[in-house]
């Protein structure tokens, strides 16, 4: 019989790499945590050629995916020297530790993980497995757990861990004797990446680990009718990573390893009736397994109109090139992520006659040829002053010098410059006029570069653009520049600090921050670093703690965790993670603590006794004040420092006699109460101490000086010698001298005072009178003063004593008794 088979198989890229910073994301450098790392699938599948759709909903679907993470020292590391780290899964639910959300973005996916760094390991290589748990061996026994690689404090490999070389050996899990391939299918992918300060993107595509059959066949003209479909001598499994399959000596052999899958019902759009897509789904196979289809259905008989049960086994062959009519087919070896299409032409009770196409099978584009003008490729660097490179097409150069960028191109190449972030200063590289000739059908461009002062700043890429070909950015080459290894540069968080702490900048390369010495006493400080920083080993009592990443910059929290071993002084030293010899240290010293400020109560809820006037003297810090000795007698001061405001910010002694309270609705302001006033003496000072309550050796003083309140009497200077005081509250008058003199009293009542009457008092003493011009007034204001002027009486003859008693206007104030007494 023979058969004509058309082959037309396009293979498939496995990582889509695009122009990547140092940190290995793509294009600008996305804001984030430090160290996360952002990864983009792509539609499964899909390759460098635009292609239309081809692949349906379940066979781009991810169930379920894993990212198996690898790490290595050194950016050209084969996969022996990668080693297993951890694993990260996907999730539906909120992410715990180790998971992920996987989020549609367009005809792609998204997911974001911050991988737990190795130290001494910072290239990844991140495996994705899709729509399969566990990784098998090729036999079919469950692989055994992977073990982690652990590294010490140097970098140094403790622990050696899986290598990416052993995991690529691992398979899909064997199919049961009645089992089918059924969607979400199996697929893979990997990807590179650095971990670094800043965030990286990491394009992944996903390639299906399956072959898919379509069968175009139309009953109406075939008189077929197709019930199910299956393979005959199929692989049971299939490599994840592509491994080399074992050779089988003799297929038809049923220890052979190999298998008839089970029956899949043909039904579905188009069944019979044109082409059913996804017919069947089979893993990849070797020529030599001989392998075929087997179509079982009815079959119409022309001549009898009966439908006839029928089985056919259609190998998977194809006809080699200028082939004799005479010459048998080729099998063909079946390919994952590929498509192949059994077209039936013509059918009779004992054969079909068909052809075979094998097609890329892809989420999108049609296979439209791409442009001949395609993406520019690197040649090399030439000149003195050539950059290294770090990872992929990102390179770092000298601090000044020149070097030649050389590409080739099927067209005239331009070059234009950007920044990777969105600021800074890009003229410290430039590029010269090119230079251009045509070899072997190419354009080959020479452009020069000059590079001045790059240490310290920030990357910058170059851009290559065929001026012949589309202007898609996939179809440009992008090299990215970063000068030597800087020392960080640190700068100030405004707003950054709690309350009463700073940074010191005056010298930018040694830095200083003060701070409080108290728990939770914090400052914030920025680290720009291209190449990222360093571990930081916190030190005793304190904690560094990363709070965010904007492009090349690190935002650190430093924080005082315990204050009783935080020592004074202490240093903490920023690294350049590529070269930790660069470095900028900040020295923290602790603040020194404020003298207490004392100063006139300014809450109006709180109010002074209404005797005392709670005027503030000296300074703020030796402070002076009156209080009346009345029992209860109050004022109020406000005391503070600048470290906090909380309560207990100031503490407090003071003598007996006196008691101080600070007020718990309103903190910093201090009740001063004398509670007994027989406790002190007037005119005695007492301190009281305010002491701040993170160096109590710090004080402040308030001395109050008591004051009677009991009211006073004096007689005027001026007053005639027949007045005798007798220093005991009485005086004796020679009333005789009184009949052309007078003599007067003033009474002082610092809280006000009464006397009941003032005529009572002269009852049998009428010697004696007030004046009428003067008598005074029966009652004392607070502070105020009465005056009393006596002359001599209208009755000589008496001699009985006067007494004037003035009441004090505050109880237990004390009262004043005046005794006037007839010199005899």
């Amino acid at each position: 019989m023979k058969k004509t088979y058309l082959m037309l198989l396009l293979g498939l890229v496995g990582f889509v790499s695009g122009c990547t910073n140092e940190d290995g994301s793509e294009g600008s450098t996305p804001s984030g945590n430090p160290g996360e790392i952002r990864l983009v699938f792509s539609g499964s599948g899909e390759s460098e050629e635009y292609t239309k759709a081809i692949a349906s909903d379940s066979e781009n679907k991810i169930g379920n995916l894993k990212v198996y993470l690898f790490g290595a020292p050194k950016a050209d590391a084969v996969d022996s020297e990668y080693e297993y780290v951890e694993t990260w899964t996907m999730t539906d639910a909120a992410p715990g530790a180790g998971q992920f959300v996987l989020q549609p973005s367009g005809s792609s996916w998204t997911a974001s993980i911050k991988p737990n760094e190795k130290k001494g390991l910072p290239y990844l290589t991140l495996v994705c497995v899709a729509n399969q748990d566990k990784p098998f061996n090729a036999d079919g026994t469950e692989m055994t757990a992977l073990d982690a690689v652990a590294t010490d404090a140097t970098g140094a490999i403790t622990t050696h861990g899986t290598t990416l070389a052993a995991f690529k050996a691992a398979y899909t899990a064997k199919l049961a004797p009645d089992g089918i391939i059924k969607t979400p299918l199996v697929m893979t992918g990997t990807g590179t990446t650095k971990i670094s300060g800043s965030v990286s993107k990491v394009a992944i595509t996903l390639k299906r680990m399956v072959a898919r059959f379509d069968i175009d066949n139309t009953t109406a003209t075939s008189q077929l009718t197709i019930t199910s479909v299956a393979m005959g001598q199929g692989r049971p499994n299939g490599s994840l990573f592509g491994a080399t399959l074992a050779n089988v000596a003799d297929p038809t052999d049923p220890a052979s390893g190999l298998i008839t899958y089970a029956d899949v019902n043909f039904k579905g759009e188009n069944a019979n009736q044109g082409t059913l897509e996804s017919a069947v789904y089979v893993y990849p196979n070797l020529s030599t397994d001989l392998s075929y289809l087997i179509i079982k259905g009815t079959y119409k008989s022309p001549s009898t109109g009966e439908q006839i049960p029928v089985t056919y086994n259609i190998p998977v062959v194809k006809t080699p090139a200028e082939a004799k009519p005479t010459d048998p087919a080729n099998y063909i070896a079946i390919d994952a992520n590929s498509r192949y299409k059994l077209r039936i032409t013509d059918v009779t009770e004992s054969n079909i006659y068909s052809t075979f196409e094998v097609e890329d099978w892809t989420s999108g584009g049609g296979v439209i040829i791409k442009p001949e003008n395609a993406k520019p490729e690197f040649k090399e660097f030439s000149g003195t002053d050539q950059p290294t490179v770090i990872t992929g097409e990102y390179y770092r150069t000298a601090d000044a010098g020149t070097f030649n960028i050389v590409m080739t191109s099927t067209g005239e190449l331009e070059c234009s410059r950007s920044l990777v972030t969105k600021a800074g200063e890009i003229d410290w590289l430039t590029v010269g006029n090119v230079t251009k000739e045509q070899k072997d059908g190419l354009t080959i461009t020479t452009f020069p570069v000059t590079i001045t002062g790059a240490t310290g700043k920030r990357p910058v890429s170059l851009t290559f653009i065929n001026q012949a070909a589309s202007y898609d950015p996939d179809l440009q080459r992008t090299l990215t520049f970063v000068g030597p290894e800087a020392t960080p540069v640190l700068s100030e968080v405004v707003k950054g600090h709690s309350e009463g702490n700073s940074v010191d900048l005056a010298a930018p390369t040694a830095p200083k921050a003060t701070m409080v010495n108290a728990v939770g006493s914090y400052v914030s400080v920025s680290l720009f670093c291209v190449d990222g920083i360093a571990d930081i080993t916190s030190p005793t009592g304190y904690s560094v703690t990363e709070v965010a990443t904007e492009g090349f910059t690190t935002t650190y929290r430093v924080a005082i965790t315990d204050a009783s071993t935080a020592a004074d002084g202490t240093t903490i030293d920023f690294k350049n993670k590529a070269a930790d010899a660069n470095k900028v240290t900040l020295t923290i010293e602790h603040k020194k603590a404020s003298q207490p400020k004392i100063v006139a109560n300014d809450n109006g809820s709180y109010t002074n006794s209404p005797y005392n006037d709670g005027t503030i003297g000296g300074t703020a810090g030796a402070v002076t004040a009156d209080m009346y000795l009345i029992d209860g007698s109050t004022i109020y001061v406000k005391a503070t420092c600048t470290e906090s405001v909380a309560a207990g910010a100031v503490k407090v002694d003071a003598l007996a006699g006196v008691t101080v309270a600070e007020e718990t609705a309103a903190p910093g302001i201090f009740k001063i109460e004398i509670p007994a006033a027989a406790s002190l003496t007037a005119g005695t000072a007492v301190a009281v101490t305010f002491k701040n309550a993170t160096d109590e050796t710090v004080t402040s003083t308030l001395e109050i000086t008591p004051k009677s309140a009991k009211p006073t009497v004096s007689l005027a200077d001026s007053n005639p010698t027949s007045v005798t005081d007798n220093n005991d509250g009485s005086y004796t008058i020679d009333a005789t001298a009184l009949s052309t003199n007078t003599f007067t009293l003033t009474v002082t009542a610092p809280t006000g005072a009464g006397i009941a009457d003032l005529s009572t008092p002269f009852t049998g003493g009428g010697w004696l009178k007030l004046s009428d011009t003067n008598a005074g007034e029966t009652s004392i204001d607070a502070g105020g003063n009465q005056v009393y002027t006596f002359t001599g009486g209208d009755t000589a003859g008496e001699s009985g004593d006067v007494t004037l008693t003035f009441t004090n206007t505050v109880s237990d104030g004390g009262d004043l008794t005046v005794t006037l007494k007839k010199k005899i």
